[in-house]
């Protein structure tokens, strides 16, 4: 397993999508910065019997953990027309006439705009450290054929990853964060509200939900969102390969996961584009994953995709750093919200190209042909912009690729949905 130390003093593992440690923040708060030398040695995986390992128990779990790594993950497609005045972003939407109202992904109603975008928040705890966090943000604006990021990071002084009391005072005060009248207290980037879920701020980005329902605010140059989403079928717990209990995940040497994801969220909100809110109704996938695990030395393939039919996939491809895959797993879900694993004798993932990013030179994959022979599914992935690559070694220390993508009969060409597909480790 490779490891560096980054300039500031960040243990960062190569080749993959890796949380931030603990001591990287901003020069520019004083209250947000630790001090305390960074201890230099190795860190290895909590030993821990997978045994011993409780389930997972929602909305408890959906706060963060005291684990090496954690992170909480949304994708998706908005649809929406310009200059029609603010969407809704209030909180307030009805999320059930939302969701039956919802066009297959793919065929947006005549004169909408289609816009992807991700925001993502990572975790990471070294020792007694405080919590460091990482978080990313990008739009792909397809009307205007560009993408777009940003990125943040800092460490989370007097986190309360558990219900404070403070917090259980009114759901108001839950909604906010811990303290009198609802406010952050200083150096607090997390915490657990009272009966579960999770409320994370950094950088002024939000993201806030419990029993998938869930608020997210972002800004960067050019885009700032604001969107409320909801849920429409149960969580999809992941088991790996070999399957253990539902939600967990073992990588060997290099630790364990609890995984879930939230596969079709109702999302509807606004999406301000070069200044201008353009209200935006569509679909979210979210996946939240945490444990005491080192990320590989070689990256990931990860694909996430909603078909016309009602049913959703994900595989995951680990790679080693000689690129040979290490690990393969994936999860199916039908249209009525049951989910069965795939193991990896069950699935078949061909790339069909490549895209050489001419920011940093890294080459990708681009395009892939995926089949799942005993579901009848049989797809071209294919990007909707090419260039969707995100650098964050200001943040995570990698550039990857993270992008949405069109889901295709390989005969025909006929869209059958959307999804989302991200690279790591190319650029070793």
């Amino acid at each position: 397993m490779k490891r560096r130390l980054d300039r500031r003093g960040a243990l960062v593992y190569a080749g993959a999508t890796a949380v931030l440690l603990g001591c990287g923040a901003r020069r520019a708060n004083a209250l947000l910065l630790s001090e305390a030398p960074l201890e230099m040695k190795p860190v290895e995986p909590a030993r821990t019997s997978l045994a011993e390992l409780p389930p997972v128990q929602l909305p408890e779990d959906e706060a963060p953990h005291d684990v090496l790594a954690e992170w909480w993950y949304y994708t998706g497609h908005l649809y929406g027309v310009r200059g029609r005045g603010p969407g809704t972003g209030d909180g307030k939407g009805d999320f059930s006439p939302l969701a039956s109202r919802l066009l297959p992904l793919g065929r947006a109603a005549r004169g909408e705009e289609e816009y992807g975008f991700e925001l993502v928040f990572f975790r990471g705890v070294r020792g007694d450290r405080p919590p460091g966090y990482a978080a990313h943000f990008s739009v792909t604006d397809l009307a205007g054929q560009r993408f777009r990021y940003d990125q943040r990071q800092d460490v989370a002084l007097n986190e309360t990853a558990k219900p404070a009391a403070a917090a259980a005072a009114s759901p108001e005060s839950e909604s906010q964060g811990p303290g009198a009248g609802g406010e952050r207290p200083p150096g607090i980037v997390s915490y657990g509200p009272s009966g579960g879920g999770f409320d994370l701020a950094l950088g002024g980005w939000r993201m806030r939900g419990r029993d998938g329902h869930d608020h997210l605010i972002a800004t960067m140059p050019g885009y700032a969102l604001e969107v409320e989403l909801q849920a429409v079928r149960p969580p999809a717990l992941h088991t790996g390969d070999p399957p253990l209990q539902p939600g967990l995940i073992s990588f060997g040497p290099a630790g364990y996961s609890y995984y879930y994801s939230r596969t079709r969220m109702a999302l509807q909100g606004t999406l301000v584009v070069e200044g201008e809110p353009v209200p935006v109704r569509g679909e979210a996938w979210m996946d939240h994953q945490w444990g005491d695990f080192l990320v590989l030395g070689g990256g990931w393939d990860w694909f996430a995709g909603n078909l016309d039919d009602g049913r959703d996939v994900t595989i995951s491809l680990v790679r080693d750093a000689s690129g040979k895959t290490i690990l393969a797993y994936g999860t199916l879900v039908d249209a009525t919200g049951e989910s069965r694993q795939l193991p990896p004798d069950r699935f078949e993932v061909s790339p069909k190209g490549t895209w050489t990013s001419p920011h940093t030179g890294i080459t990708y994959p681009s395009g892939w042909r995926v089949r799942v022979p005993d579901a009848e599914m049989d797809l071209l992935w294919e990007p909707l912009l090419v260039d969707q690559e995100l650098d964050t070694r200001k943040s995570t220390g990698v550039a990857y690729w993270e992008g949405a993508v069109a889901l295709r009969d390989p005969q025909s060409g006929t869209e059958r949905g959307r999804g989302y597909v991200e690279l790591t480790g190319y650029g070793r």
